[in-house]
């Protein structure tokens, strides 16, 4: 069925926030979903649901459906017969975000990057705290899983994380493992073995929103992780911070123009909550991914049953938009479906440059 038309639907989820700033205000969580058009109504054929959970920065569609050639990972799953669901976190793309137009609520020691221009000179943040924490974003999180599992009838789905969706949706599970089959994390960000606990002060002070230019997107984060002379197409570093930035566009206007993204109160992420993780839990990261070593220590920490850990060649922090894409979807795939490795059994392997699999 891998030519099945497939079906887009944008919803707009009705949530109460549990955001410090605006706790207990209604508001709206952006949900994209692709399926097969086939199995909307649960024929045989239908896989299950699953939701995918963004990064720092990147809202839900470009990160997971990138509408370029074979780029979409949601498009990859829905096709194989899975309803596959993205949503925006509160502070990204077309969810709430709130307090984040006034560009004083940018950290202060980013806010060299708006002068001249957007701002005049540096100045105390209005609101001097982050702006999300670890419970709020487990409540947004929360209310779409509710939506999907009561739109398809189901009382469990599984879930994709990619970079901060890796924390997201582990943390999340410490909170509502009943509701949640099976996990896939690619290249986890803010594991800490031994750090990530409650702070006293919850939400710690700061400011509520940070931002990323384009120049240390590519100079800084995804150049250095290149590993390989054919591993990004020509022009996709560019399309990619082109069709993110879209999704930006007041951030668009600040400075030399950048995606913003909300600062973030965390804890939980550590050795003692990877411990709580008991689902089949599949780990996958890049090997030019500076996350390389905190992902195998979660890998190692997990006490999920059965748990594999895939480490792959020429592929970075954002392998989705890389050659090694097609890697990413099977790997997934197979995972959800079976809880193999392509196939094969748990354990620790290493994709090459072709995508082939060894064991260690």
């Amino acid at each position: 069925m891998s030519g099945a038309e497939l079906t887009t639907l944008d919803h707009f989820v009705d949530h109460v926030s549990t955001v410090p700033v605006i706790a207990g205000q209604a508001v709206q969580l952006y949900v994209r979903e692709k399926a097969r058009a086939d199995l909307l109504d649960r024929p045989a054929g239908f896989k299950g649901a699953l939701l995918m959970l963004h990064g720092g920065y990147w809202p839900c569609t470009p990160s997971f459906d990138l509408a370029h050639e074979d780029y979409s990972w949601m498009a990859a799953l829905a096709r194989r017969g899975w309803d596959v669901y993205a949503m925006d976190m509160t502070g990204y793309g077309r969810s709430p975000r709130p307090l984040m137009d006034d560009p004083r609520n940018l950290d202060p020691a980013q806010q060299p990057l708006l002068i001249p221009g957007t701002l005049g000179a540096p100045v105390a943040p209005p609101y001097p705290f982050d702006l999300v924490t670890s419970d709020s974003e487990a409540d947004d999180i929360d209310r779409v899983v509710d939506f999907i599992r009561a739109r398809r009838g189901l009382d469990k789905i599984s879930l994709i994380g990619w970079s901060g969706g890796g924390c997201r949706s582990g943390t999340y599970i410490l909170r509502h493992p009943e509701k949640i089959a099976r996990l896939v994390i690619y290249a986890s960000s803010n594991y800490r073995r031994d750090g990530s606990r409650k702070p006293a002060q919850v939400p710690e002070p700061g400011a509520p929103m940070t931002i990323q230019m384009y120049d240390d997107f590519i100079e800084k984060r995804w150049d250095p992780a290149i590993r390989c002379p054919d591993q990004v197409a020509p022009g996709m570093k560019e399309r990619a911070w082109t069709l993110s930035a879209s999704s930006d566009p007041v951030g668009a206007t600040w400075g030399k123009g950048g995606l913003r993204g909300p600062n973030r109160t965390y804890w939980g992420w550590n050795r003692d909550g990877a411990a709580q993780v008991k689902l089949p839990t599949l780990v996958m990261v890049g090997e030019g991914d500076r996350l390389l070593p905190s992902n195998r220590e979660l890998f190692a920490d997990l006490g999920a049953a059965p748990k594999a850990m895939v480490e792959i060649a020429c592929a970075s922090h954002f392998a989705q938009w890389e050659k090694q894409r097609h890697l990413l979807h099977r790997l997934s795939a197979a995972w959800l479906e079976g809880e193999t490795v392509d196939g094969g059994k748990p354990g620790v392997y290493r994709a090459d440059e072709s995508g082939g699999l060894t064991l260690s």
